[in-house]
């Protein structure tokens, strides 16, 4: 009997001694942090740690596949500040009820933070006077209420390679000037990238699809946008793969806008370059409204409900791109229809003041109508010289020529060779 006795006191002491070290590390997980020099290296377990954590030091954090950090707290679970902080492979958790309440808080230069998993009942992640720093492979799952990533008042960022679905915005960028975008994807949001009031930046090769718009520019200088995809966003009538509102001097070239309501928008924006994208099963393909002196050119658009609709849109340089419902006759052999492709804003007008209106698209009556109330040449939107073929029928057009000179070529030797051969033979 005394045995059993002194077994059950040595088992409970044993499972006090665990449950104790257990919470004795996560509770102090924070002085583990505090206590760190510069540059070492702090190993996480695979467990759960209870947050808020905040990093100021340039150390590495690094845990697990399954190593969590969690939070129901009105605070950021992990808030990094200073320069130079490593964070890699934890899954972060937000559980709090509050808004605008971050799983990750940013501040500072030079972090490097990779291979994220975020779930969060508010907001992602919030970059604010960020510079210089590199965010890659991260998840970031959300309810919808809350943006995914917020990039304010930061330069000189790189985010790439990350997946962002069931948010409000999946990349928000404000006052954020130099700053690359590659390789994400963004889903099931509001908008997939809202950029506003910033210069310089760099979308390139990534995907926002399913979204109510793909990416909305606003008040943008000299920023590029390119070989992405902006697909399948057309849960509204006013969804959009690409909307430019008051953009300038920005290069929209080689993306994929296909299964939009609207493919590319151009409202009160200048300046800006659209060339060698492919608009296809849009709504509308490319839509211009109060835009003006803007180069669309070398584009294919096919397949579109209506390929294009302009409205108080004038000296724009329409050149050399592919329009599914024009008139083509090449006779020159110059590649190009002796054809112009026009575009009457008739329509978009009446629309506009009158949206009931569109029920009435493509019907008899509104084309007698259009045709009866023409508008000003001025105002009609005019491709000179529509491409006879999109631009991969082109590539396929010129490689069977290539094999076709290559295979004559080859032909001529041998029949030269053997006519020499002949010859001699003669002699």
């Amino acid at each position: 009997m005394k045995k059993q006795i002194y077994v059950g006191i040595l088992l409970c002491l044993f499972f006090l001694f665990v449950h104790s070290t257990h919470s004795f590390a996560e509770q102090n997980l924070q002085s583990l942090i505090d206590q760190a020099k510069p540059g070492e290296v702090i190993h996480l377990e695979d467990k759960v740690y209870k947050g808020p954590i905040i990093l100021t030091e340039p150390i590495t954090l690094i845990g697990t596949k399954k190593t969590m950090i969690q939070s129901t707290g009105n605070k950021p679970v992990v808030s990094i500040r200073g320069k130079g902080v490593h964070l890699k492979n934890v899954r972060i958790q937000q559980l709090t009820v509050r808004k605008k309440v971050p799983a990750l808080s940013v501040t500072g230069n030079n972090h490097s933070i990779t291979d994220l998993q975020i779930k969060t009942t508010s907001l992602g992640i919030n970059l604010d006077n960020v510079h210089l720093s590199k965010l890659s492979d991260i998840t970031i799952k959300g309810n919808q209420k809350e943006n995914g990533i917020n990039v304010l008042n930061s330069s000189k960022n790189k985010i790439k390679q990350s997946f962002v679905s069931h948010v409000l915005d999946g990349i928000y960028i404000e006052n954020s000037n130099n700053n690359t975008f590659m390789q994400n994807t963004i889903q099931n949001s509001r908008y997939g990238f809202h950029l506003m009031f910033s210069n310089n930046l760099v979308l390139y090769q990534n995907i926002s699809k399913e979204n109510y718009i793909g990416a909305m520019i606003m008040e943008t200088d000299k920023s590029t946008i390119k070989e992405n995809s902006f697909i399948y966003n057309a849960q509204n009538v006013n969804s959009y793969g690409l909307l430019l509102f008051d953009t300038t001097k920005t290069q929209v070239i080689k993306n994929d806008f296909s299964n939009n309501r609207i493919g590319i928008k151009l409202q009160s924006s200048q300046h800006n370059t659209i060339a060698n994208n492919s608009a296809k099963t849009n709504f509308i393909g490319i839509q211009f409204d109060d835009a003006s002196s803007n180069r669309v050119s070398t584009n294919t658009f096919l397949g579109n409900v209506n390929d294009v609709q302009a409205i108080a849109s004038k000296k724009n340089n329409i050149n050399k791109n592919y329009w599914d419902s024009s008139w083509k006759v090449d006779a020159k052999n110059q590649g190009t229809s002796i054809i112009p492709y026009k575009a009457d804003p008739f329509f978009l007008s009446l629309t506009k003041e009158t949206p009931e209106y569109q029920i009435f698209f493509q019907s008899p009556g509104m084309s007698l109508l259009q045709k009866m109330l023409k508008s000003p040449d001025d105002l009609v939107l005019s491709d000179d010289f529509p491409l006879m073929h999109t631009a991969e029928e082109s590539r396929n057009m010129d490689s069977h020529s290539t094999r076709g000179v290559l295979l004559i070529s080859i032909a001529m030797i041998l029949i030269s060779t053997l006519s020499i051969q002949i010859w001699r033979k003669t002699k």
